[in-house]
Formats: structure tokens, sequence, C-alpha cells
């Protein structure tokens, strides 16, 4: 979750108003809009709906999709909304009395499609730059540049495709780099690297890249949601499921050299655990093969933490609520909801996987995620 000030907070559980900006500029920054002289000068565009996605599961984590009107269909490979340049940055947050706003960057990318309809309303589709990267493939074999650092060789790879790449700091542990080499999927490459710390790379709503570890575990939750009067939840769906669920997890990593793979298997054998291996929840193992892990002690790593991933999620939360723009896929929140009993009430702990941003003042936000059944609901 982004820095926020207390204000905000309790702005968001009243009556507030809304701020958001949309604007347009090339790869280097220079805008792509216009003053009345035809002079570029960096200005919001008007639109009348829209929407930022921001998926973990996704190489492409954010997508954002305008409405805007016919006279901004580009005509030009310079237009402010010409697949050929644009860059689309949109920020969105609260709006005080005083005319001061509280906004965070939701979504920086390329145009990606544009599309006019008969009427002339005009939809303008982006996705963020890991699409660049992933569109880069790979001309020539890759081969390992930087031995010590695994973070060191996943900016090699993105910077290659996109020489102007910016990084934030994430929280994943660095580790060495076998000598491995890739051909062709460069998404393919950041993914096994990223994969190696039990990490995963991806773009912010600012541009920047970073890699951050998958998050398996909750920690203290950074807000707690409710229903009701006050609250800004409007629905919830509740399901719990054994798709993706395995109690045992063995990664096999196949060396370049022609000696034995590398092999490690973890499995769930806590006691009183609904997922024990072999228990009443059965046998389900999945294999993961990767080139990465140097040796059997990151190879055992990645098996505890892909493990612990598969049997502690195990229930997903679909969540309407009043839109909060400071939200990011990861963050740790807590739901309160009304059971279905006169006093009772529903508890969970979720890890945010995918988050929708209405880019208007009618739309809810969509929120879902992740976490552990809870022992019992709240009485």
């Amino acid at each position: 979750m982004r820095p926020t000030s207390v204000l905000y907070r309790q702005a968001l559980a009243r009556p507030h108003q809304v701020a958001f900006h949309v604007t347009s500029t090339d790869i280097a920054g220079a805008p792509l809009t216009v003053d009345s002289l035809g002079a570029p000068l960096l200005r919001d565009i008007p639109f009348s709906k829209g929407s930022v996605t921001a998926s973990m599961t996704n190489r492409v984590t954010r997508t954002a999709t305008l409405t805007v009107t016919d006279d901004w269909y580009p005509r030009t490979p310079s237009s402010a909304f010409a697949p050929e340049a644009a860059v689309i940055r949109i920020s969105a947050g609260l709006r005080y009395g005083d005319g001061t706003e509280e906004t965070f960057r939701v979504f920086t990318g390329r145009v990606y499609d544009v599309t006019r309809s008969e009427d002339g309303t005009v939809t303008v589709q982006c996705d963020d730059f890991a699409a660049d990267v992933i569109g880069c493939q790979l001309e020539q074999i890759w081969t390992v540049r930087n031995r010590g650092s695994v973070l060191a060789e996943i900016r090699a790879l993105i910077r290659d495709a996109l020489p102007s790449a910016a990084f934030t700091v994430g929280d994943a542990v660095d580790a060495p780099v076998p000598e491995l080499n890739w051909d062709k999927d460069r998404g393919q490459a950041l993914d096994q690297l990223a994969q190696a710390l039990g990490a995963r790379w991806y773009a912010l709503g600012d541009g920047s890249f970073t890699v951050q570890r998958l998050p398996y575990t909750i920690g203290t939750p950074s807000v707690t949601l409710t229903d009701g009067p006050g609250g800004m939840i409007s629905a919830a769906r509740i399901s719990r499921s054994r798709d993706g669920v395995a109690n045992s997890v063995t990664v096999v990593s196949e060396r370049t050299d022609g000696t034995n793979p590398v092999r490690s298997t973890s499995r769930n054998t806590a006691s009183g655990s609904p997922t024990r291996y072999g228990d009443r929840f059965g046998r389900v193992s999945q294999v993961i093969n990767v080139q990465t892990p140097l040796t059997q002690a990151e190879a055992k790593t990645l098996s505890l933490a892909q493990l612990g991933a598969s049997i502690g999620l195990t229930e997903q939360w679909d969540v309407s609520c009043v839109p909060d723009y400071s939200l990011e896929p990861g963050d740790a929140l807590r739901y309160i909801v009304s059971g279905t009993g006169t006093n009772d009430r529903l508890m969970g702990d979720q890890i945010l996987d995918r988050i929708t941003y209405p880019l208007d003042t009618t739309t809810a936000q969509s929120l879902a995620g992740r976490g552990p059944v809870p022992p019992d609901t709240l009485t």
C-alpha cells in the first residue's frame, strides 16, 4: 500500500470528491498534447469513462481503458493517442474541500489499440511497459552477464529491451546466477530469474519495474474494510476450491553441463493440516521445471516457497467497495462482512491479486484476493 495521509483514510469513509488526471507524452517525456496555438503542452486529456486493472497473475500487470471523443482519435503518428508514440500516465485519488489533491499514479504505459465506433466514440487500450519488454524477443542467445546477481541480470534483460527503464527496489533477496542462456523468449528468462528468488518481476503504476517476493503468507493487514453503516464494502463473494492446491512440490533444474539435474521435493506433512499429504485431502503433486536454482539448497528453498503458496491460500474473496487508489497488488487486507444470521460476521485476511481502479464517480472498485481459510466466523 502506498503511503497516505490520515485525512485520506478518513475521507474515504465519508462523502468525498475524486480526482483523475490523464496525460500523454512520448517515451522521452515530450508532450503529445498542445496548447491553443498548437505548441507542445502537457495537459489533462478529458475522458468520459475508463478503468485501470492491475493483476499479479499477468506479465503485463497493468492495463488501462479510456473512452474519449472523436476529436481525440489519432490522425497522425504524433497524436496524443497514437500507438506509434503515445505513453499514457493516469493518476487518481481524492480532491479535498480546499482544492488540494492526494493522488496516486495508477498507470504508465503505451497505447496499444485505438478503436473508433460509428457513433464517434473512441476507445483506447493501453498496456504497461512490461509489454515492451516481452515484445522485444531475444534475437540472439542470451548468456548471463551478471553471474553474481539475479537482480542485476533482470535489470540487464529489461534495459536491453527498454533502455529508458527505471527500477524501484523491491524486497526480493538477491542471489548468484548459474551459467545459463535463453533463446527467443525474454519474458521466460525474466520469469525464471525472478522465480529463483521466490519473486516476480512487474511494472508499477509509475512505470518503473520491481522484483517482489511472492506474498505467500499474510502478516498484519494494512487496512480493514467492513460493510454496513460507515463501511466501504458494498458486496462480497467468498469461494473455496481445490483448484491450484498441491501438497507436494518438486523443483527440477536441468543442468547445461551434462551433470545430473538438481531435484528437490517438499511435502506438507504438518500434523493437523487439512491438506496434509496422504491424508483426507489426498496426494496432489506439482512439478516445476526451471533452469535457475544453482544449488540443492536453492532448489529446496524454491520448492518450500511454492509449497507454502499451494497449501496456505485456499479461500478467495471478490469484493466491491469504495475506490481506494492507494491500494496495490500484493497488499494484505482484512474484510469483515455480515453473515446470514442476526449477529454473526464473516472475516477474511486476503492478499490482493487483482485490483480494478474505476476512473469515474459511479463505479465501485473491484478487489480479488486469496488467503487462508479462517478457523471460524466472528460472533
